[in-house]
This record gives structure tokens, sequence and C-alpha cells, in this order.
């Protein structure tokens, strides 16, 4: 497997920032949703929300090094069987996920220090970036939210596409993002 992307599918570099992406997606959001239904007086929410921030801060990271080689990399071709619209929706789903995910731990940082605390990162606090203040917190919150199901209905969608290519068109798209793929992810 190539290190960098060709035109037919994807490098072990990109496929395995992809791959880390959804495992520390799946995380994150697991965790976010579990924080917000604990109560305040559960002793665990604490180190849940910590887990939650360090979780965040560290797709923020990949999510930057991913954008950085992906703008610096080739961007293997979207497969001859799909319509001019449906390129579209694929490329516009792609650059939505990266303004998502790479956009909602900033968020969060800013929501934090918007509620008065500072950002926990394994184990240490980083510095405030805005001071307290109750109603920017509550607009953050509101986004931050949002931005949470946004993540999880883009998802949806890629998983989708990702399963049509393979059992519908069987256009081996699904297998240019999978570093166990066989050489028929090739022309």
């Amino acid at each position: 497997m190539h290190v960098t992307n060709t035109p037919y599918r994807w490098g072990a570099v990109q496929q395995t920032l992809h791959w880390f992406i959804v495992i520390a997606a799946i995380t994150q959001l697991t965790l976010g949703f579990t924080f917000a239904s604990l109560p305040e007086s559960n002793s665990v929410r604490g180190t849940v929300f910590g887990a939650h921030a360090t979780v965040g801060l560290i797709i923020l990271t990949v999510m930057l090094a991913r954008l950085i080689w992906r703008l610096s990399n080739p961007v293997p071709e979207l497969p001859e069987t799909l319509k001019p619209w449906e390129k579209r929706l694929a490329r516009s789903t792609h650059w939505l996920l990266y303004l998502l995910l790479i956009s909602m731990p900033i968020g969060g940082y800013l929501l934090v220090n918007a509620h008065g605390h500072a950002v926990p990162f394994f184990g240490t606090e980083l510095p405030a970036l805005i001071p307290a203040n109750e109603t920017l917190e509550e607009i953050i919150e509101v986004i931050h939210v949002a931005g949470a199901f946004s993540i999880i209905g883009l998802v949806i969608l890629h998983v989708a596409g990702a399963l049509r290519h393979e059992f519908i068109l069987q256009d081996n798209t699904l297998r240019r993002m999978t570093p166990l793929s066989d050489k028929r992810s090739n022309p």
C-alpha cells in the first residue's frame, strides 16, 4: 500500500487518520451524551467531562493534520458511477465533516471558558481564551449541541453512501479507504 494517495485510492496516512477519527468521534459523542445525561451531583461527571475535553482536543489536532495532509496530496477521483449532483453531495459531506470536526472542539473550548472554567487536557488545565459570560455560554452550548447532531446526520449520510457504493454500485469506493482491500480497488 502507498503511504500517499493515488488517483485511485487513499494512502496509508489518510486511511489511518480517517479510521482514528471514526473511533475518536464515536468515543467523543458517547462521552458528550453521557456527560449531558449525568446529574451535576454525580461524582463521575467530572471524569467524563475531562475525557470529553481531552478527546475533543485530540480530534482537533488530528483533524488539522488530516486537513494539511489532504490539501498536500492528490485526492482520488470520484467514481464515474456517480451523477454530478452525487459528486457534489459527496464533496460537500466530506468538507462539512472536516469543518464540524475542527470547529466543534474549538467551540467546546470556548463553551467551557464561557462557563468560567479552564479546559482540562490530560490532567492539566489549559488557559482560558475568553472570560466567563453566561449569555455567550448559552449561545455556544446551543451551537455545540446542534453541531453534535449535525455530525451524527452527516456520518449517517457518509456511511449510507459508502455502503451503497460497496453493495449496490459495487464500484470499490469503500475499499479505497480500507487498508485490507484487494487489488480490485484500482481500475
